[in-house]
């Protein structure tokens, strides 16, 4: 939904989301359409009323990106890739003709567990270099004094909780006070709020900063109902992204950055991709692999017998599989055997709760059967199976099980993070769940008591970078295990009249009044 305060703002905007519905094409969702004041304000009921009058309504598209990158991984094993992770590279390997032929790699899981990390040697006919924000940083191991191409953006997300946005409508301002775009979205049952757009340093674990953590809470308050009180302690996570955007080398030094992709190749032989989006992943990588084809002098080969997936052929999805680029055809791993009904196939079988199974499905696809069958009884009549990691979300610990077996995970923050959304979604909520992830992990990696109490100290810091608060840091599992989580003066301790010591209760009546409120005259009558 775009708000408009002025009539003649209305044919503008309508303008534009016309406009989008028809580089949209045959894939549109739905056609854009306008609303009057009073409907705008039944569909979304916290916005302002004050000097609103009506709003403009588009589609777009959203997904689950961890479960999508991992989703992506996936695939490409399935089709013969060989998939690592947490191995970093610590230097590029050069033939006597200068050109690049492998790269010299230190594998960290070894670091984890309190041994000697090994480096070895993987030799290549070609590097590609597709890093993001750290795309420079691999160039330079190629070519020290090359000139910087990336130029990062932060980009900060404030998460708030589900009640302040309808389940199914966002709400973008296209001209906050500086000129900024902001959005304001339901996300994964909670509320989204962002985004920033300045330059930034590139670091591992960015941190959202308290100014720009401030500035979206102002600007959301300036578009919401004034009784709706927006508060500092109900951000319930709060992360930076680096946005990677690049200047052409050989442009230009006036001109701006782009925020579509660049492909270059260095003299050595460093094939780069740098920039884009996640919109256009396809195609980056479609046009990076036909760069690589010619510099490397690939010859691409006929698959003489796919794989089955979920109990079909590759070769279903995709024709003949001949050695041209087959990706407008290629559906991830989860896709085959995915219908929008299978959540209640998930639920009949393994008596898994209703939310937990239609999560699944939308996260995993047709792999919601593994996740399910690694999930653990509950000894409850229902749900049957799936133990929730947290209260508050349909996360359960099939998915820990199923992370590690089938998807590489190798600690407790690849978990939480990168294979499912609760660091994300909720930083006190995935420290809450920590103790549970651990030692599901340690069962399944063998861990023992040192790297348990690692993994703990690691992923309480990562936590930190996700807006858990800096009081809560210094938190020792056994305080988690025990419940002392937020007892203690902080920002959210005040926020609600919930503590006895503050209320009194009316003997003829169910309403509960606090203290203070019972001092005004109308408050002491109705007491009475």
């Amino acid at each position: 939904m775009i708000p408009i305060s002025k009539w003649w703002q209305a044919p503008y905007f309508w303008a534009g989301t016309k406009f989008y519905d028809l580089l949209a094409g045959s894939e549109n969702i739905e056609s854009s359409y306008f609303l009057t004041k009073s409907k705008a304000l039944e569909v979304f009921p916290m916005l302002k009323k004050t000097d609103l009058f009506g709003a403009l309504v588009y589609y777009d598209g959203a997904h689950n990106d961890s479960r999508m990158n991992v989703s992506l991984a996936m695939t490409a094993a399935l089709y013969g890739a060989t998939v690592v992770n947490h191995m970093e590279v610590t230097g590029l390997e050069k033939d006597a003709s200068g050109r690049l032929n492998g790269a010299r790699v230190k594998d960290l899981v070894d670091e984890a567990n309190g041994e000697k990390p090994k480096e070895f040697r993987v030799r290549a006919k070609g590097i590609i270099n597709a890093t993001g924000p750290f795309t420079d940083a691999i160039r330079k191991m190629d070519e020290p004094t090359v000139e910087d191409i990336v130029a990062p953006s932060s980009g900060v997300h404030v998460i708030l909780p589900g009640y302040y946005s309808p389940a199914n409508m966002g709400l973008i301002d296209p001209s906050t006070s500086d000129g900024r775009v902001i959005f304001f979205l339901p996300w994964q049952g909670n509320t989204i709020a962002g985004t920033t757009d300045a330059p930034t340093k590139i670091t591992q674990n960015p941190i959202a900063g308290e100014e720009e953590i401030n500035w979206i809470l102002n600007e959301i308050r300036g578009y919401l109902a004034p009784d709706i009180n927006v508060r500092r302690g109900d951000v319930l996570a709060a992360w930076s992204g680096i946005r990677p955007l690049v200047r052409d080398p050989k442009a230009k030094k006036t001109e701006g950055l782009v925020r579509n992709h660049l492909i270059t190749t260095s003299s050595s032989g460093l094939l780069t991709c740098s920039g884009g989006k996640w919109t256009t992943y396809r195609q980056m990588a479609e046009e990076t692999v036909d760069e690589a084809i010619k510099e490397f002098s690939l010859k691409p080969q006929r698959l003489t017998s796919p794989p089955s997936v979920s109990g079909t052929g590759i070769s279903d999805d995709t024709g003949a599989l001949d050695g041209s680029c087959r990706t407008q055809k290629v559906r991830l791993i989860g896709a085959h055997g995915y219908s929008r009904t299978l959540f209640i196939n998930l639920i009949q079988h393994y008596g898994i709760d209703t939310e937990v199974a239609k999560y699944l499905t939308a996260a995993y696809g047709d792999r919601a059967w593994t996740v399910a069958a690694l999930s653990a009884p509950t000894e409850k009549r229902f749900p049957v199976r799936g133990e929730r990691i947290s209260e508050l979300y349909p996360f359960i610990d099939g998915e820990v099980r199923y992370a590690v077996r089938h998807e590489y995970a190798q600690t407790a923050t690849d978990v939480i993070a990168r294979r499912m959304r609760l660091a994300f979604l909720n930083a006190q909520a995935a420290l809450e769940a920590l103790p549970q992830v651990i030692d599901l992990m340690a069962e399944e990696l063998n861990w023992d008591a040192k790297r348990k109490q690692r993994e703990w100290k690691d992923t309480v810091a990562y936590l930190g970078s996700m807006g858990l608060p800096k009081a809560k840091l210094s938190l020792s599992r056994k305080d988690v295990e025990h419940g002392r989580v937020g007892k203690y003066a902080d920002e959210e301790f005040g926020m609600y009249a919930r503590h006895g010591k503050d209320f009194l209760f009316s003997p003829t009546s169910s309403r509960s009044w606090p203290r203070a409120a019972l001092n005004s005259p109308l408050m002491l009558g109705l007491a009475i």
